[in-house]
């Protein structure tokens, strides 16, 4: 009986991954219980020749069997007890493995329940791989990485828009604080004001992309909050230069419905407003600054080459 553990593995062909012995040392089985030694012996509770508990047996006939082992848990085929079949069956759910590589990669951050759904279909798919129906065993695999990646998606959305709202909180309380502590500081409460927007405007923008599904969503978690959490600074960057921008004088010509957005114009719902439209609106302050500054003059065919030398 060759076992054969269904997991990630690094190697060179993929028949060494298919026909690779369980890792480690057998163990050696504690008292009163079974250790399989064929297919026929193949029962949750027993131990199989590597020396793990059999935890769940997904499919089991004469000739193989599929069930379940390990923490964490893996799914593992036991081949024919007769060597020249389970060299056969090896080489019958091969061209299986690159799916199967590829569904175990995305199952790794999801969640305990969703992974044995997962576990459950890769055991069928190996199952009708023996079974000689190969097509429709890729068709299956194919069906869970799907699956797969839309779960991973709805997560990663999940994970984005959680993390992009917790800047809620903090944008909040620096709208208060401008708007009732530092009234006295000559334009240090707009800032503040207006940095605050800019967060709103910022988390606005990533929910309506993330309900169009035009934000970029990673696999990892981690890559999704530090993703949200750098538009949001960016957010609040673009809205404290705005206001720093017209309230200097380096941008003057800006008006809305013919009020000016600069110097003694520029009152807190102002402020509220152009902080909350360059959070939001992310090219803005980059647009401005490339229209504030003058673009270069090519040089003067001839600049700075000396003159040809005098003929006599």
């Amino acid at each position: 009986m060759t076992i054969v553990e269904i997991k990630p593995e690094v190697q060179r062909n993929p028949a060494e991954t298919i026909d690779a012995p369980p890792p480690g040392p057998a163990q050696a089985a504690p008292a009163g219980v079974k250790t399989a030694q064929g297919v026929s012996e193949i029962v949750a509770g027993a131990r199989d020749g590597g020396g793990e508990a059999i935890d769940y047996v997904y499919f089991k006939r004469r000739q193989y069997a599929i069930y379940r082992r390990g923490k964490p848990p893996q799914v593992v085929v036991a081949y024919a007890d007769e060597e020249l079949v389970a060299d056969q069956q090896i080489a019958e759910i091969s061209g299986l493995l690159p799916l199967r590589e590829r569904l175990l990669r995305l199952m790794e951050d999801l969640p305990s329940k969703m992974q044995e759904h997962h576990r459950a279909q890769l055991a069928d798919a190996i199952r009708l791989g023996l079974e000689k129906q190969v097509p429709s065993a890729q068709a299956l695999l194919t069906e869970a990485i799907d699956e797969a990646l839309a779960t991973q998606g709805r997560r990663g959305r999940m994970a984005y828009l959680q993390w992009a709202g917790m800047a809620i909180a903090p944008a909040l309380l620096l709208i208060l604080f401008g708007g009732y502590y530092v009234q006295g500081r000559t334009g240090v409460h707009l800032i503040l004001m207006s940095i605050g927007a800019g967060a709103i405007g910022a988390v606005l923008s990533i929910a309506i992309g993330i309900r169009t599904r035009t934000v970029a969503i990673e696999g990892d978690w981690r890559s999704n909050a530090v993703d949200a959490a750098v538009r949001v600074g960016i957010g609040m960057i673009s809205a404290g230069v705005l206001i720093l921008l017209l309230n200097s004088g380096i941008v003057s010509t800006i008006s809305a419905g013919g009020v000016a957005l600069n110097g003694s114009a520029m009152t807190w719902q102002l402020a509220l407003i152009v902080g909350f439209a360059a959070g939001f609106l992310e090219r803005l302050v980059p647009d401005l600054l490339e229209k504030t500054v003058p673009p270069s003059k090519p040089a003067a065919p001839g600049a700075g080459t000396a003159p040809p030398p005098a003929q006599h």
